[in-house]
């Protein structure tokens, strides 16, 4: 969808309905997806000509039924019959980001537009999974992996000149589900893993293989290594209002990164929002290194690597140049 036709564009400027009984609805452009908005601000999203079953399942926070036509009366439009209509009604508690990571993922798996029954739960199952709330509250270490996140991310869209390199920094990071790589700029060839330490050495954490491969589609791959300290500087929520104050270009494409990052925070998780723990870097705290440098596990026939902590402190780092070099060649366009 362009940005004029984005869900949050068309959320934004829908108005609230006159009274409890009332619904406003808005197509949602070149899709047979059409977009509620209720006296109480929840949200609902009908798709019309669905043909495939639906098949069962109960989610939190969600009601979906396929009824055999629905009357909506559009403005502009007139009453309308939706045919075989698939109707999802949320709750208060889903809000606009939500939904609209939702479409996304449905756009991603049906670019027609044209939205089954098996779309809509596939992309649900997968977004329910994705948004489980976790029983306790981050720890201080996932904490601070998310701020090293933050600060990489800001720092790229700090150096980029133009609103659009900007968007797609910003759409880089996590992907449209939860990726092993922190960032992958198709546009530049280049993946980045990012992790961060407390301690004053080098140790890191690697959760799988994928996390120092260069997928396919790539050319280059590298790690940033952070050494934070703690209880002074920047805490994660503040470290999102930055990023968010240092978007360029008019309202419209400052907006258009802001809803992509809220998106990309809803993947990452709660650590986004933190509040309790503060981070500033290290003197000399970032160093890049190649993932070809990058200790790993030795090879053994049948064995693969799940995890293990990677001492970077006697591998070689990006000199000053190549570490120009690599920012350059992701923040500048062509």
């Amino acid at each position: 969808m362009s940005d004029e036709q984005s869900f949050r564009y068309l959320w934004e400027k829908m108005s609230l309905p006159p009274h409890p009984e009332a619904t406003t609805i808005r197509p949602i452009h070149r899709t047979n997806a059409y977009i509620s908005k209720n006296y109480d601000n929840s949200i609902g999203l009908f798709l019309r000509d669905v043909t495939d079953r639906l098949p069962k399942r109960s989610y939190k926070h969600l009601d979906i039924i396929l009824k055999p036509y629905q009357n909506l009366s559009i403005p502009g439009s007139g009453n309308k019959t939706l045919n075989n209509c698939l109707i999802l009604q949320a709750d208060n508690e889903i809000k606009a980001p939500l939904l609209s990571l939702i479409l996304d993922c449905l756009h991603d798996l049906e670019p027609t537009g044209k939205f089954t029954a098996s779309n809509l739960i596939t992309v649900l199952d997968d977004v329910e999974e994705l948004m489980r709330k976790p029983k306790t509250p981050p720890t201080i270490e996932e904490v601070a992996g998310v701020w090293g996140e933050l600060y990489v991310l800001r720092m790229l869209l700090n150096n980029s000149k133009t609103p659009l390199r900007q968007y797609e920094i910003v759409k880089g990071w996590e992907g449209e589900t939860r990726e092993k790589l922190d960032f992958r700029f198709l546009f530049a060839k280049q993946v980045l893993e990012i992790k961060s330490t407390m301690s004053n050495i080098r140790i890191h954490h690697l959760h799988g293989i994928e996390q120092v491969t260069i997928p396919p589609g790539f050319e280059n791959g590298a790690m940033a290594s952070l050494i934070l300290e703690t209880g002074q500087g920047s805490t994660n929520l503040m470290m999102v209002s930055s990023i968010v104050n240092c978007f360029k270009g008019s309202i419209k494409e400052k907006r258009k990164c802001s809803e992509l990052l809220e998106k990309r925070m809803l993947l990452r998780g709660d650590a986004c929002n933190d509040e309790r723990f503060t981070f500033e870097l290290a003197p000399n705290g970032l160093y890049f290194f190649d993932f070809e440098n990058v200790p790993t596990p030795g090879e053994a026939e049948g064995v693969t690597p799940i995890e293990w902590l990677s001492d970077l402190t006697n591998s070689e780092a990006f000199t000053s140049s190549n570490t120009d070099t690599l920012i350059s060649m992701i923040t500048h366009s062509n």
